[in-house]
């Protein structure tokens, strides 16, 4: 680093210029006002001012300036370049297959792949936290690895610059396009293309955090799998799989911003799912707090959010639709399920829309093996079907062993045939100071207080089916 008070020496005229492995920033407080990797101009000092390239700027403006050294990787085809400025960091190239060794500890090294290759990969391992950094990375691996395969248990930041894209083969026995041991935490403004013909799209034996930059996936078998659990605090993450969307092993989710996609036609498929260690009381929760969620599976006794915890949703604008029925797996059916929880369904705010639709048969729009709570927000519940598949339970809107509780009028609507089903399998609708027995009250009597649809409805009128 280069300090404001190394500069200030009016008289002083010298040039600096960067080697490859070079990230050089010009600080102005704690705004960046220049970034330029590997730079091939120089930087010059005298009369009071810096001149870098066609910027320009006053000496005593500028509160630092950063040399940061980096390891390169950049394929092209079948050959590979390397630059490494670190002795404590081995790199090891083998044909198009790259393997990196770290011994460094103290800070964290960035590590910065680009270019093309249709059998290439990078095996990594650390003892320190690290630095990825994929800058138009298009890669290809045809072997039994990934196109990326973290072995260390630390955590690796991945920031995303321009296009990249990743994808496995058939050949790969590690289950998974982008594997880490330890953690993944997305940032950048770039994008990533992560196709899986085997496996998962992402898997971490930790967890998984979305921060920004445009992630889509297309999987073979799970979008994102972890084991603790999934954070995404912003960013756009697409994910078109044959099996969960986003799969939390041993863990929670939490959701805060961006947008969230799942697509799947997969039976028994989960938009998220949140799932206890066996033995041991973890968390198992799902919480959304902001966001964008837009889930829709077509699959046998597929559930958009299932948690073995809690659900609770205080943000957001979540639309999940569920075109399967239940089935049949041998030992009992599995019914199709827009929210379900092991525990309680809270909603404090946000704007959330199931839709059941009319193939959907003996499904449900929200279930909880404890109580139901809406709060606030609004949430429309929109049961289609009326079909009940042979010697399964009968379609619900909700069901639940507890009360199901309205705060207020508005906070919940409900659409569904009550002649053909029972929309509320619960112990009783609580609505303010209005109690309901679903199994001796008249249904219509609900009529003032839960309405049929929103105002909004007419964005959502598309999904009914």
């Amino acid at each position: 680093m280069i300090k404001r008070n190394m500069l200030l020496a009016s008289a002083m005229f010298c040039t600096i210029a960067a080697f490859a492995g070079t990230e050089m920033s010009v600080y102005q407080g704690s705004d960046v006002s220049v970034r330029v990797v590997n730079p091939e101009v120089k930087m010059k000092f005298g009369g009071g001012k810096i001149t870098f390239g066609e910027d320009e700027f006053a000496t005593s403006k500028v509160d630092s300036i950063i040399l940061k050294h980096y390891v390169s990787v950049a394929f092209d085809g079948d050959k590979v370049t390397v630059s490494n400025p670190f002795d404590s960091v081995d790199v090891k190239v083998d044909g198009t297959t790259v393997e990196i060794n770290s011994e460094f500890v103290g800070r964290e090294i960035k590590y910065r792949f680009t270019g093309k290759s249709t059998n290439g990969n990078v095996i990594f391992s650390s003892k320190y936290k690290s630095e990825f950094e994929l800058d138009g990375l298009d890669l290809t691996s045809t072997g039994v690895n990934p196109p990326i395969y973290v072995l260390t248990k630390k955590n690796t930041e991945v920031r995303l610059i321009g296009k990249n894209a990743l994808k496995n083969s058939a050949n790969d026995t590690v289950g998974a396009t982008m594997r880490a041991r330890g953690q993944f935490e997305f940032k950048g403004d770039g994008s990533l293309d992560i196709t899986s013909v085997v496996g998962h799209g992402i898997q971490s034996s930790d967890y998984v955090e979305v921060k920004n930059g445009k992630i889509t996936i297309n999987a073979a078998s799970d979008g994102i799998h972890v084991n603790d659990y999934y954070l995404q605090s912003g960013g756009e993450v697409t994910v078109n799989c044959n099996a969960d969307g986003v799969d939390v092993g041993e863990g929670y989710a939490e959701i805060n911003g961006g947008s969230l996609t799942v697509k799947s036609d997969a039976v028994d498929a989960r938009g998220i799912r949140c799932t206890f260690e066996e033995g041991k009381e973890n968390n198992a929760d799902i919480n959304i707090y902001g966001g964008k969620i837009d889930i829709q599976l077509g699959g046998d006794g597929a559930r958009g959010f299932k948690a073995d915890g809690a659900v609770k949703i205080d943000g957001g604008d979540i639309l999940i639709v569920l075109s399967g029925k239940a089935y049949d797996d041998g030992t009992e059916f599995n019914y199709p399920c827009g929210i379900k929880a092991d525990k309680t369904i809270t909603v404090e705010s946000g704007n959330v829309v199931v839709i059941c639709q009319s193939t959907a048969a003996s499904s449900r729009c929200a279930q909880a093996d404890l109580s139901i709570d809406f709060n606030g927000g609004v949430t429309t519940l929109y049961q289609n079907s009326v079909g009940r598949v042979s010697g399964a339970k009968k379609t619900n809107v909700v069901k639940s062993d507890g009360n199901l509780t309205v705060k207020k009028v508005g906070n919940l609507y409900v659409f569904s045939d009550p002649e053909e089903i029972k929309p509320y399998n619960v112990t009783a609708v609580v609505v303010g100071d209005y109690t309901y027995d679903p199994d001796s009250d008249d249904i219509e009597d609900l009529e003032d207080y839960i309405m049929v649809v929103p105002e909004n409805w007419e964005n959502y009128e598309k999904y009914v089916k």
